[in-house]
């Protein structure tokens, strides 16, 4: 069970189900059963996807980190191979039978999670397709608050944001390929200038209120919240890259709640409370 727990690093689940939260209420959807469908399914996709990162990379994981669950010798590439696909498969058969998670998005997020395994070990440029595997999840969730068309409908706060997203979490990933190197390479100006850029999240999600005392103090404590809880990332990072990749990660969530928090109060509190999740869990299984 352990090594299924790792293979799907399951630690960093919950910061998938703020992605759905930010996304769904963003976009005006009430608290209802599909939300709990959408995460589930969502969380099949997620499992799945990462557990087959670890079929693609078993040859160079043998090399570089032969710690991990195949090189190992705790389970064969065939039986990933095989955990990976039904995981996805659950995932899409969820989202199709029990959601309105648009079909074309859904297909999207399917390819480019399948695209950025099989490209990742190969082409630099492939953390942009990791950012654009988070970015569907809240333009999915979104796209379900409305009976699906031709056209995908959401609200444009949530394309900003997620375009944010796509540039952090390639920031996040471009730090964390060097983790398993003796001396890794510290983090780039460039590196510096993507994970900032959460900051930003409470001021485009202010966007929802009208302006006033409250819209103002939510502004100031999330952007205050986010920048203390960067500035702890990158100390981590600095001291050890893969405990600052797991901050990183685990701060998803954070900047979620503070995000969600201009659209519904008890989704913010929710992020929270998978943000300190996240965080205990990483101590037991791996972040990355």
């Amino acid at each position: 069970m352990r090594t299924l727990l790792i293979l799907g690093r399951i630690s960093n689940l919950p910061t998938i189900w703020t992605n759905v939260l930010v996304g769904w209420f963003l976009c005006g959807g009430p608290w209802g059963a599909e939300l709990a469908w959408i995460a589930l399914g969502v969380s099949g996709l997620y499992l799945g996807g990462m557990t087959l990162n670890d079929a693609f990379d078993a040859d160079w994981d043998r090399e570089h980190a032969p710690e991990r669950p195949i090189p190992a010798g705790k389970i064969s590439r065939k039986a990933v191979w095989a955990i990976g696909v039904v995981e996805m498969l659950g995932g899409i058969l969820i989202l199709l039978a029990q959601t309105s998670f648009h079909p074309l998005l859904l297909l999207c997020l399917v390819q480019a999670i399948l695209l950025y395994n099989f490209l990742h070990k190969r082409w630099e440029g492939s953390v942009l397709i990791m950012g654009i595997c988070r970015a569907l999840v809240y333009i999915g969730a979104g796209s379900a608050v409305v009976m699906p068309s031709l056209s995908v409908e959401v609200s444009p706060v949530v394309l900003f944001i997620a375009f944010a997203v796509v540039i952090y979490i390639a920031g996040l990933t471009l730090a964390a390929r060097s983790e398993h190197l003796k001396s890794p390479a510290g983090l780039t100006f460039r590196n510096r200038l993507m994970l900032m850029l959460p900051v930003l999240f409470p001021l485009i999600a202010s966007r929802l209120m009208p302006v006033g005392a409250a819209q103002i103090a939510l502004v100031v404590v999330g952007v205050v919240g986010i920048w203390a809880w960067i500035t702890v990332m990158r100390k981590a990072l600095h001291e050890k890259i893969p405990k600052g990749i797991a901050f990183a990660i685990a701060g998803i969530a954070f900047f979620d709640a503070a995000t969600v928090a201009f659209a519904d109060w008890q989704a913010a509190v929710i992020c929270l409370a998978f943000f300190a999740l996240t965080l205990v869990a990483q101590r037991f299984i791996p972040a990355t």
